[in-house]
């Protein structure tokens, strides 16, 4: 069984308490929460299987990860605890100019290992190519809007898989490493996770979004993953680990923390 034990690679700086546990399916609560003066609407969603309280905040704003009995004065004083960090991450994904980037259309240009490509639907069988710097989306019904978002999506995965497989390949031959599984996720809340099975084999899952960013970004967030196949935790030796693999790794960690507020809702 996988999860056992898993590191996770953020979208951004979170609270303690958000980094300990993964998030698991469950039914909401919708709350609401006076900070500075300010009403604040939240989500509970609840688990048995969680065992701490975890805060995240994404484009759907404030949503608290919690045990099945957790004391609703508990997520309060939580809340409260990280308030300063609650009502500035709130105010990023809301900047006018960060829900821009976000809000997409077909009509738009999309970013593309970061490159910003036109995109040109055409009728045909299902695919997705580069062609003179421009993105050829070719779907059955172009005019079917949702059912051409939803072939982009798929394309886009697929792309994204071949992509992330050989640069797995490559930093866990650099790192001397066998070849983990990949698993593609669209998490709200991290860019990647490493998990280790009671058997010793490694399983790396990657955010598909990724696909947007430019390549120098992927690599480090595939190189974060690879030194955890070794080093379970995030102390010196592991980051040491991911300095060998990726240098430059201070400076494409903080751009990654401010990525997640750009990358489009496709």
């Amino acid at each position: 069984m996988l999860r056992l034990l898993q590191l996770e690679l953020p979208l951004f700086g979170l609270p303690r308490e958000a980094r300990r546990a993964p998030v698991v399916q469950a039914a909401e609560e919708r709350r609401r929460i006076m900070l500075d003066g300010k009403s604040i609407d939240y989500a509970v969603r609840r688990s048995a299987k969680r065992r701490t309280l975890g805060l995240t905040i994404d484009t759907r704003g404030l949503r608290v990860a919690a045990p099945a009995k957790a004391k609703h004065a508990d997520i309060e004083r939580l809340i409260h605890r990280h308030a300063a960090w609650v009502l500035a991450k709130l105010r990023e994904w809301q900047h006018p100019e960060h829900a821009a980037a976000r809000a997409w259309s077909l009509a738009d240009t999309l970013p593309w290992l970061g490159r910003a490509l036109p995109l040109k639907v055409a009728p045909g069988k299902p695919g997705l190519a580069i062609f003179d710097d421009m993105l050829i989306l070719t779907v059955p019904r172009p005019d079917d809007e949702r059912e051409t978002r939803a072939r982009l999506v798929l394309l886009v995965k697929q792309s994204a898989r071949a992509d992330f497989s050989a640069r797995l390949a490559r930093y866990a031959a650099a790192f001397d490493a066998p070849l983990p599984q990949l698993r593609l996720t669209r998490a709200a809340t991290r860019w990647g996770s490493c998990a280790r099975d009671a058997a010793g084999g490694h399983r790396i899952s990657l955010n598909w979004r990724m696909i947007h960013l430019a390549p120098r970004l992927i690599d480090y967030v595939v190189a974060h993953e690879v030194a955890h196949m070794r080093h379970m935790h995030h102390g010196p030796r592991f980051w040491a680990a991911v300095e060998r693999l990726y240098p430059d790794y201070l400076a494409a960690r903080d751009e990654m923390r401010r990525m997640s507020l750009r990358l489009p809702e496709i």
